[in-house]
C-alpha cells in the first residue's frame, strides 16, 4: 500500500509505504494547518496493533510549542507508537491526539506533515548529488537556502570537500559518504523545509561519539526556535531537555527534567545509571 505525501520527507514517505496492509487507510481531514501556535497533546490515548495487546494505555502529555520533549523508555515501551500518532501514520483506538486544540484527524495530511521535518536512524540518501539530496521533492530552494541548511547542520564544511562540493554524486543510498556524513545530510535535509516541528527518531543510536557530537552541535543550533521530540536511544544525550517523558509497558510512568528525576532516584534514575555507554559532554537535548 503507498499513501502520496505531498513535499514529505524521504523517511516518512517509507514509513507510509510500509504501513501493515491489513490496517485501513486513514480517512484524511479537510482542516488545513496554517501554523503550529500552541501544543501537541495525547488526551486519554490508548492504541493496539491489531490482534495485540495494548501499546498505549490512557496515554496523557503535551508537547509545548518550542520546547525540546524527550521520549525515553525501553526497547517496547511505546515510543515509536508515539511518534507514528503524531505524523498520522496511526490514528488512537481510544482517546485523541490534539494540535491547538483540534483533534489532528481533521486536519489535512499533507498540511500537517509540512510543519515536521522528520529525521529517523535510517537515513535515506538517493544516487544524486549533495545538493538535490537536501532539497529532495522541492522546486523553489535556492543553492544559498542548501547552504545556509547544510551549515546549520555542520555539513558545509565535509561538502566543500567532496571531489565536486555540492555537485557530489554519492552513490546509491550514499554509499560514498559516512554514516555520521549521511546523518547530516539528512537534517539538512530536514532544516530546508523550514519546519515549526522537528523530530529526531534516535538519530545518533548507530553512530561513533564524534559524529554524534558533531550532529548534536548542529541540533543545538536549531533548538531554540522549534518545538524538538527526540526519541532517546542514549539517555545520556537527553540530559538537558526541558521536559523527558519516561515510558515503562506504555504508560507514562515518569515526567520531568533530568535533574528532577535523577532525584527522585526512580525507574529513569535506574535506567541512566544502567546504561552502558555514557558519554558526559554529548548533549542532544542542549536546550538553552
Amino acid at each position: 500500500m503507498r499513501i502520496q505525501i505531498l513535499n514529505s520527507l524521504p523517511a516518512l514517505e517509507v514509513l507510509y509505504e510500509t504501513v501493515n496492509e491489513k490496517m485501513t487507510c486513514l480517512k484524511d481531514g479537510s482542516r488545513i494547518m496554517e501554523s503550529f501556535n500552541d501544543k501537541i497533546e495525547f488526551r486519554n490515548v490508548s492504541f493496539a496493533y491489531p490482534d495485540r495487546l495494548e501499546v498505549l494505555k490512557d496515554f496523557s502529555i503535551s508537547f509545548e510549542k518550542n520546547s525540546c520533549i524527550a521520549i525515553a523508555g525501553q526497547s517496547g515501551s511505546g515510543k515509536t507508537t508515539i511518534i507514528n500518532l503524531i505524523i498520522r501514520l496511526l490514528d488512537p483506538t481510544k482517546g485523541a491526539v490534539l494540535v491547538d486544540g483540534v483533534d489532528l484527524k481533521d486536519y489535512k495530511k499533507s498540511s500537517w506533515l509540512g510543519r515536521i521535518g522528520f529525521v529517523s536512524q535510517d537515513t535515506f540518501i538517493f544516487h544524486a548529488s549533495v545538493r538535490d539530496n537536501i532539497r529532495f521533492g522541492l522546486e523553489d530552494v535556492s543553492d544559498e537556502d542548501v547552504i545556509k541548511a547544510a551549515t546549520i547542520a555542520n555539513a558545509h564544511t565535509f561538502i566543500l570537500n567532496l571531489p565536486d562540493g555540492y555537485d557530489t554524486i554519492v552513490g546509491e543510498r550514499g554509499m560514498k559518504l559516512s554514516g555520521g556524513e549521511q546523518q547530516r545530510i539528512a537534517i539538512a535535509r530536514a532544516i530546508v523545509r523550514n519546519p515549526q516541528i522537528l523530530i529526531f527518531d534516535e538519530a545518533t543510536s548507530a553512530l561513533d561519539n564524534l559524529s554524534q557530537s558533531l550532529i548534536q552541535n548542529s541540533i543545538n543550533k536549531i533548538i531554540k526556535d522549534h518545538t524538538v521530540i527526540l526519541i532517546a536511544h542514549r539517555l545520556s544525550t537527553i540530559v538537558t531537555a526541558d521536559k523527558i517523558i519516561v515510558l515503562d509497558k506504555g504508560e507514562v510512568k515518569e515526567t520531568g527534567s533530568h535533574g528532577a528525576l535523577i532525584a527522585k532516584k526512580g525507574y529513569y534514575w535506574s535506567l541512566y545509571n544502567n546504561e552502558k555507554e555514557f558519554n558526559p559532554v554529548a548533549k542532544l537535548g542542549q536546550c538553552q
